[in-house]
């Protein structure tokens, strides 16, 4: 068998799109807690169900903002040994922990999330209590242009992500 007949697997190369997203087959850990996002100033809340959740613009994120400032892969949340952990992805933007950039960090309730215009606010769901939204998006892209700030000042460009 010629190496372009090999499928991916065996040629040990990622499965095309495998980086998106955890398979389903992962197990929930038993202490695993729910996190949320509540989005300042609107209140549109963002609820993380799985330990492992890619955030960013693309249309393949398991939570997407699709805002130019935020970048296709922007971070990821990662729930591991009981707590949440933040991992920029080498955005463009960043990602701010109590307005410090950070490359990763754990979250607590109360911090603030910066991911490129949004911030938000960190809360822990208590296991089994739910959202109204079974979508982690729903609603929140409903009031994106209602919540977000003003345009930046000529002297403040924004930087758009790639």
């Amino acid at each position: 068998m010629e190496m372009s007949e090999r499928p991916a697997e065996a040629g040990g190369l990622p499965v095309p799109g495998s980086h998106w997203r955890t398979p389903t087959a992962l197990p929930v850990p038993t202490d695993f807690v729910p996190l949320r996002l509540i989005l300042q100033p609107g209140g549109a809340t963002i609820e993380l169900t799985q330990p492992d959740m890619l955030l960013g613009r693309h249309s393949r994120a398991d939570v997407r903002l699709p805002l130019p400032d935020v970048s296709r892969r922007h971070c990821r949340f990662l729930f591991t040994q009981g707590t949440w952990q933040v991992i920029d992805l080498n955005s463009l933007n960043g990602v701010y922990l109590n307005d410090e950039p950070i490359r990763q960090a754990s979250v607590q309730p109360g911090d603030l999330l910066r991911i490129g215009g949004f911030t938000f606010v960190v809360e822990l769901s208590e296991p089994g209590e739910r959202t109204e939204d079974a979508d982690p998006t729903e609603g929140l892209i409903r009031s994106i242009f209602k919540t977000l700030p003003p345009p930046a000042h000529e002297d403040e460009p924004r930087r758009r992500a790639s």
